[in-house]
């Protein structure tokens, strides 16, 4: 399954999880993934989503880390 998250298309496997995404972007991006826990998820229509939330093929997420 094949998502986009912050404009990078990523490879998942079916049944993957928004926090699943995110852990391959970090991974890939070669971030530290500490700071996933402190960013806030939107889904393509700038809805919130959950970090358990399901994925389906070709959807776009996107994060934003809080501002300090």
């Amino acid at each position: 399954m094949r998502v986009k998250v912050n404009r990078r298309h990523i490879d998942l496997f079916e049944g993957a999880q928004v926090k699943h995404a995110l852990l391959k972007y970090f991974l890939v991006r070669k971030l530290d993934r500490s700071l996933m826990t402190t960013v806030t998820v939107y889904d393509a229509y700038g809805h919130l989503i959950d970090d358990e939330a399901p994925l389906k093929e070709n959807q776009r997420i996107t994060f934003k880390e809080p501002k300090i």
